[in-house]
């Protein structure tokens, strides 16, 4: 959140101050959120693999009120990252602070809400121009019923599920290293269905 973004777009990359650009976007079943770039490193190989790609953008939503606690926190330097002199000791002031925050694995019982993971896709289908948000939601409490975690950690563990189901039955094969837009997506997207993340497509206006 303290880092600089980062996007691409005609053929370069481009730095922001850190959450510079935000834009509110209204997710469905969740609700309009503040959404702010950010850089993630995903978009390396996306814009290696994805042939003519114009731009690509990623957003992360905050509350307002995590967005004070972390400036606070940045300005009193608990969100340093280089040893710091403490009573005749060394320590690091965010792995001090990571010391004193809740274990994440305990926040699963009380996580309440939903999460929205998208993409806007925008460009020519057929010739004709096409805008479509293929989006995922999950709630947490629903989650933590089924696997005892929220829906974070749900989101996270179980593409990563289907990417190993598919690499075993030999769906998804070959030599080397690849990175899943490499990959075919239409029987990892099946998976999502049936696996627990079944998924949803608008029509946007272009």
């Amino acid at each position: 959140v303290s880092a600089k973004g980062r996007y691409w777009e005609n053929g370069e990359w481009i730095e922001t101050a850190p959450m510079e650009i935000m834009q509110v976007w209204d997710y469905p079943e969740v609700g309009p959120k503040d959404s702010y770039l950010l850089y993630h490193e995903e978009m390396e190989s996306l814009v290696k693999h994805i042939k003519g790609l114009k731009r690509i953008r990623f957003f992360m939503t905050f509350g307002q009120s995590y967005l004070t606690h972390m400036k606070c926190l940045e300005n009193v330097g608990m969100l340093g990252i280089e040893p710091v002199e403490h009573h005749g000791m060394k320590i690091v002031p965010i792995e001090f602070l990571k010391t004193l925050l809740p274990d994440p694995a305990s926040l699963g019982p009380r996580t309440k809400g939903k999460t929205n993971i998208g993409i806007v896709a925008e460009g020519l289908k057929d010739g004709k121009k096409r805008r479509i948000y293929i989006y995922q939601v999950k709630d947490h409490e629903e989650c933590y019923a089924e696997v005892k975690s929220q829906g974070v950690s749900y989101t996270t563990g179980v593409p990563a599920v289907i990417g190993a189901k598919l690499m075993v039955q030999g769906i998804w094969n070959g030599q080397g290293v690849f990175n899943m837009e490499q990959l075919d997506p239409d029987p990892f997207m099946d998976e999502m269905n049936t696996q627990g993340l079944p998924w949803n497509v608008i029509e946007m206006d272009v």
